[in-house]
């Protein structure tokens, strides 16, 4: 009965030694992703989205080429493994015009800007939307490598364009080598900003005057800065008017009223 008893133990103990490595494998797969101090974080920075929709509906959409671009960077940061380089760094390093025109540059030359800003990844892309239908593609670039990584496509109704977003980010990070757990993808995919496209074109439009309206500041050209500025408040309270529980548009309002800078 001694012997019998003995047994019964170490079988049971062989089966929890081999549940235990089951569960160390498990793991392994689907690492949970803590926040790491920035000193060991790698450098990302995300270009401009090019605009590829028709030229009679360029405009509309034009505000989402730097808005895709901006939703992208604040997932990616919220993951806590990346130093995202912002707008603010970038305007630095470029002039005006080349700011605006971020995304429309070839690999190599997006490459070189990677590099100046000393970011190891690099994230371009771009957009169409066609009759109620959307369209992102986008590219990860090594910019130690001087390669591409890999690309991404995502494709559905324009009034999906949240989700779609979440989706391209958690694609794109696995040619990042970043392996997410089924409970980080689910946080990813629930912080959604607004579902109004109206009211999220609208914000970025305004975003996007006041970030040249810092540019203009700079130059001395104070009198056009603050018509832009004018600008930008219309556009976060029209964005409002859309959707008033848009907590990214009145942060921008108040910022605005406390006069400081925008940052991403």
């Amino acid at each position: 009965m001694k012997k019998l008893c003995v047994r019964i133990q170490i079988m049971l103990l062989s089966l929890l030694m081999v549940y235990l490595t089951m569960g160390c494998q498990s793991d392994s797969k689907n690492a949970v992703i803590e926040k790491i101090p920035r000193s060991q974080r790698a450098g990302l920075m995300v270009l401009n989205f090019r605009n590829s929709t028709l030229e009679n509906r360029a405009k509309e959409f034009q505000p989402w080429e730097f808005g895709i671009a901006s939703m992208i960077m604040t997932d990616l940061e919220s993951i806590g493994l990346f130093n995202i380089v912002s707008m603010e760094r970038l305007s630095d390093i470029l002039d005006q015009q080349a700011l605006q025109q971020l995304g429309i540059i070839d690999e190599q030359e997006a490459i070189k800007i990677g590099k100046i800003a000393a970011a190891n990844y690099l994230l371009t892309g771009s957009f169409i939307e066609l009759n109620g239908y959307l369209r992102i593609e986008a590219q990860v670039l090594s910019v130690e490598r001087g390669v591409q990584l890999g690309a991404a496509e995502i494709t559905g109704l324009t009034n999906t364009f949240f989700q779609m977003e979440k989706e391209l980010v958690i694609k794109l990070l696995s040619y990042m080598e970043v392996v997410l757990s089924k409970q980080e993808e689910d946080l990813i995919a629930k912080n959604i900003e607004t579902r109004s496209i109206d009211a999220s074109l609208n914000n970025y439009a305004g975003e996007l005057a006041v970030i040249q309206a810092d540019q203009l500041k700079k130059k001395g050209e104070s009198s056009a800065a603050k018509s832009l500025i004018k600008i930008a408040e219309k556009k976060f309270k029209k964005a409002l008017r859309y959707d008033p529980k848009y907590t990214k548009a009145k942060q921008n309002l108040l910022k605005l009223a406390k006069a400081l800078p925008m940052t991403l």
